[in-house]
């Protein structure tokens, strides 16, 4: 999180939790366009509009609590650089081809399942944050911003991660349940893959 929990820290760190769900948007949309099971594009697709919406969520709090407040890059770097270091990868991987096969997919499902459980994790450090409420008074009196009445916001925020996880477990289930059915009508696919692999 940060050592530094003064509304500007604060807002700071907000906003680079809304460049992490904006570009978290970017890639499941990207992943929608290019999966090719219908069901896991619409899944796909439902995350990427979450992500779009907790982006637009935050950039309203960050207005709310530092109207004038600009993020440093660097900063966002030291606080979630390693997330956003995995979405680049992914993102890179993704944007080189022109179609993911379900191997793939199954590969980053098990990546991005890691990501949403992190992302989860730094909603909730945040709203058990103690100076939070410790700090709610001061930031109504200077802001016009009541944060527990926002806590809701990242309440939901949080529970919207968990969807994604169970979403993404689906996913697998589907890609695992399709394996199985082509195995079984072709029993040397899995020695196929094997060999496409090397």
């Amino acid at each position: 999180m940060t050592d530094n929990h003064t509304p500007a820290a604060l807002a700071s760190f907000l906003q680079c939790l809304s460049i992490l769900e904006t570009e978290t948007y970017c890639l499941y949309k990207a992943l929608s366009e290019k999966a090719e099971v219908p069901l896991v594009k619409s899944l796909l697709f439902g995350i990427a509009v979450d992500s779009q919406k907790h982006a637009e969520l935050l950039k309203g709090v960050v207005a709310s609590i530092a109207p004038k407040q600009e993020v440093d890059p660097q900063d966002c770097k030291k606080r979630i650089g390693e997330t956003l270091g995995i979405i680049a990868k992914i993102t890179q991987d993704v944007a080189s081809k022109k179609k993911i096969s379900e191997h793939e997919l199954w590969h980053h499902i098990n990546e991005l399942d890691v990501l949403e459980s992190t992302a989860g994790e730094e909603y909730s450090v945040f709203v058990q944050l103690k100076t939070l409420t410790s700090m709610s008074q001061e930031i109504n009196r200077f802001y016009n911003v009541d944060l527990n009445s926002i806590k809701s916001i990242f309440v939901s925020i949080m529970n919207d991660e968990e969807h994604h996880r169970e979403m993404l477990e689906s996913i697998k289930k589907l890609l695992n349940e399709r394996k199985q059915e082509q195995q079984s009508q072709d029993p040397l696919m899995e020695y196929r893959e094997l060999f496409n692999r090397k």
